[in-house]
């Protein structure tokens, strides 16, 4: 018979697995890549680049839903797990909305002194990155470490060299969307449509 500890463990397993099929990655990716286009190259309409992702994140979640349910069924997360999650998220919803606060912020700070001016094309690659690395929390996802890194080191660069602040967007749309591409694959190949009885 298992025990309380084997039970939480497969738990555990299964919920990285139900959350590796890549949907989110390329989501997030192809995501970043507008985002970050819209930043470099049509700066006149930045202002609004995150309107199209933030429009189409239900229906993508909604969709994503039904293929991962095709594949593995449907699962019940026990009560700790649920409270878990529920809890992840209202703190990841807190946190994103103080971090863009505080970017907006730090914008009109970056806009009223001068010698901020320079780190402005860094600040909303580190503000993404941080809510990479709570969503590598939240969904136990140690593959968003490493789009935090790329957004934070390439926020970097782009204040080192003065460039458009949607490189850093570009950058890591493309890691998310490959490292996406391939979950996908792998997700497909393990894990075949189960036919109703």
């Amino acid at each position: 018979m298992s025990t309380p500890t084997d039970l939480t463990e497969m738990e555990r397993e299964t919920y990285r697995a139900y959350w590796s099929d890549g949907i989110v990655d390329i989501y997030l990716g192809v995501s970043m890549l507008f985002i970050g286009a819209m930043w470099t190259w049509v700066n006149d309409l930045a202002g609004i680049a995150g309107v199209l992702p933030a429009v189409f994140v239900t229906p993508v979640l909604a969709g994503r839903k039904r293929f991962v349910e095709a594949r593995v069924g449907h699962v019940e997360w026990r009560p700790p797990r649920r409270d878990w999650e529920r809890r992840n998220l209202r703190l990841l919803l807190t946190s994103g909305i103080a971090l863009f606060v505080l970017g907006g912020a730090t914008f009109l700070l970056v806009d009223s002194g001068d010698g901020l001016r320079p780190f402005a094309p860094g600040i909303l690659a580190w503000l993404l990155a941080a809510i990479a690395l709570g969503l590598a929390f939240l969904l136990d996802a140690k593959r968003m470490l490493l789009y935090a890194a790329v957004l934070a080191l390439s926020g970097a660069a782009v204040v080192t060299l003065g460039a458009e602040p949607g490189w850093p967007m570009l950058a890591c749309g493309v890691v998310a969307t490959v490292v996406g591409l391939v979950m996908l694959r792998r997700f497909i190949e393990r894990h075949p449509v189960i036919e109703p009885a």
